[in-house]
């Protein structure tokens, strides 16, 4: 039985609920840990001048939590699917096998990833980009607040993707959850103004395949390069990768 619209609204504000407190818990640790302790050995890590943008922070913050009353729409709604059984989504772990849990996880990334890189590109389009991606690039300089802070209809687009691909690749509801929250946390990640991966790592294979905040904070700062979300394999396929020499210390970080 569909639920009624009553029901809906219910769980559309309990998902804003879950979604918001989310997005501000991370988001907080991280500004807290780097923008207000700022640990002096850090300092070789921070990516831009973090004075200029403090004035910006509380309008990221207000169209970030607009961003999760939208995502909680499509996500209540595939929820609510999901009960129904409606969905590819599975409860027993042994229904594909364990090995297909983690393989799940990588096929949704790198599809998400492909959703992201395309649809980014069309945003900035300038004809698009002036309409529905603007704010988001207001934040020249991100923050960790930065990483929900879109247009509306920017926000639609990102939102109905994954509620989209549960109705046709199988997933167990474990990495459903996981795979939300490593959205949030690499999306927060990515804007924080600082490298936060160590420097091993970004000379390594992830630095060389996955984005980092370095990554994307030259995004930020030139427009017309660095669009993936979690990878940089659309990037380095379409000739689009940036990526410049980080100023970490190579021999502190070692």
């Amino acid at each position: 039985m569909f639920p009624t619209l009553k029901q809906f609204g219910i769980l559309t504000v309990f998902m804003f609920f879950v979604l918001s407190t989310r997005y501000l818990t991370v988001s907080s640790v991280l500004y807290w840990l780097l923008w207000v302790r700022r640990p002096p050995s850090w300092e070789v890590r921070r990516l831009h001048d973090m004075n200029k943008r403090k004035s910006k922070m509380k309008s990221e913050i207000k169209w970030s939590l607009f961003s999760c009353l939208i995502f909680a729409l499509p996500s209540a709604f595939m929820i609510e699917m999901i009960n129904l059984g409606y969905t590819k989504v599975y409860l027993n772990f042994m229904d594909y096998g364990l090995f297909y849990l983690p393989l799940s996880l990588f096929i949704y990334l790198i599809l998400h990833d492909t959703y992201f890189y395309w649809t980014h590109r069309w945003l900035h389009i300038p004809s698009i980009y002036r309409r529905f991606h603007q704010v988001h690039h207001e934040s020249i300089n991100p923050t960790p607040w930065t990483s929900f802070s879109f247009d509306p209809v920017e926000s639609m687009m990102q939102a109905i993707i994954i509620p989209v691909m549960v109705f046709i690749i199988p997933i167990h509801i474990s990495m459903v959850g996981l795979l939300l929250t490593l959205m949030t946390i690499f999306g927060v990640v990515n804007h924080t103004g600082y490298e936060v991966y160590p420097y091993s790592w970004i000379r390594g294979f992830w630095g060389k395949h996955w984005i980092t905040p370095t990554h994307h904070t030259i995004h930020h700062h030139k427009f017309n390069c660095n669009y993936g979300l979690y990878f940089r394999f659309w990037d380095k396929l379409m000739n689009t990768d940036i990526m410049v020499k980080t100023q970490i210390n190579a021999d502190k970080r070692r």
